[in-house]
């Protein structure tokens, strides 16, 4: 099991979603136990995105938002919730 950090963008942008959109930020504290619960070699099953953002990992919240994260070492923090557009757009 990991340990995790939420980076300062993502727990501004939670409490807005929280208020906004629950089922959203429901989603989103799933896979974050999903993400945390992997052992060192299950996680490497997460995709890295392309440059200039390759230091990060995705996972699709739903069809239109991506969580953002990077491992380190046994550790994860997770940086940000983007709509695909801005990502891979």
């Amino acid at each position: 099991m990991f340990s995790y950090d939420l980076s300062d963008v993502l727990r501004k942008k939670l409490e807005k979603l929280a208020k906004r959109d629950k089922v959203l930020a429901g989603i989103f504290y799933k896979k974050v136990q999903e993400i945390i619960s992997r052992d060192a070699k299950s996680i490497h099953a997460y995709k890295n995105l392309k440059s200039p953002l390759n230091e990060y990992k995705r996972i699709h919240l739903t069809d239109n938002y991506i969580l953002l994260f990077a491992v380190e070492g046994n550790h994860i923090v997770f940086v940000d919730i983007r709509h695909w557009d801005d990502v891979f757009g």
